[in-house]
């Protein structure tokens, strides 16, 4: 079921009500994106992404020893520093892909700059989402 676009009929609601309403129309509507992909590394997945229109960001983090991603991980639950750049502390870090079985976490709290993040296995690759 799709919604009726609120634009539509914009001159019968105030400004605030219009802008709410456009919002829960693109929830609904499936218009939510966490990222938008724009390169890929030598292995094919995507490894840089343009923030969209959550508040979070995708990161890449590549195996340790591999130099095509911007990150990639020290050792077996060693955390690294990533600059997440929210200009605030995350919430937290969702794995979204990994080519392994694969678990991470927060070793220290998150500042408004930099998460660390740290994982299960350090030969994995790994797109997280961080929010």
């Amino acid at each position: 079921m799709k919604t009726q676009d609120p634009a539509d009929r914009s001159l019968a609601l105030a400004p605030p009500q219009l802008k709410w309403a456009q919002t829960v129309h693109k929830v609904i509507n499936g218009n939510i994106e966490p990222g938008i992909p724009q390169t890929k590394d030598s292995s094919g997945n995507w490894n840089t992404f343009q923030r969209a229109n959550t508040s979070g960001v995708l990161i890449r983090v590549g195996a340790n020893g591999t130099t095509d991603n911007t990150y990639s991980w020290a050792g077996i639950g060693v955390g690294i520093n990533i600059n997440h750049g929210l200009q605030r502390q995350p919430i937290g870090a969702h794995l979204v892909s990994s080519n392994k079985d694969l678990r991470i976490w927060l070793p220290i709290t998150p500042t408004s700059d930099i998460i660390q993040i740290a994982p299960s296995d350090n030969t994995s690759y790994a797109t997280i989402y961080i929010f």
